[in-house]
């Protein structure tokens, strides 16, 4: 399978989470940005997201979802660790904003 997963992540996980904290969604995609993660975190849905994950990451792989030590890049690297197992298409775009650029991801969830 993989070297992060002991089993299969259904997409529907992330897709629910996703809806969870009011992503924004397009016709195609969800938006993933600092915002979204920062709401995540705000209505506490961040953490029982990653105590869901649990059970499909490797034990000696939870240090990716420690809630402990979370934040914004971690919070992206979980994302994009889920996209690339579930062949979900995302595309990265870099954001400036006032003072610095921030990573945006645009998640598929009708394949472009």
């Amino acid at each position: 399978m993989s070297q992060l997963f002991i089993k299969s992540v259904p997409i529907n996980v992330l897709f629910d989470f996703l809806e969870k904290i009011n992503c924004v969604k397009t016709e195609k995609y969800y938006i993933v940005d600092v915002t979204a993660y920062k709401r995540s975190v705000y209505l506490n849905v961040l953490e029982q997201f990653l105590i869901e994950l649990k059970e499909y990451y490797y034990s000696s792989k939870h240090n990716y979802i420690n809630n402990e030590v979370m934040n914004h890049n971690k919070f992206n690297t979980v994302i994009r660790q889920i996209c690339k197992f579930t062949k979900t298409h995302y595309t990265k775009e870099l954001r400036k904003g006032q003072l610095k650029y921030s990573v945006v991801y645009n998640i598929y969830f009708l394949q472009p």
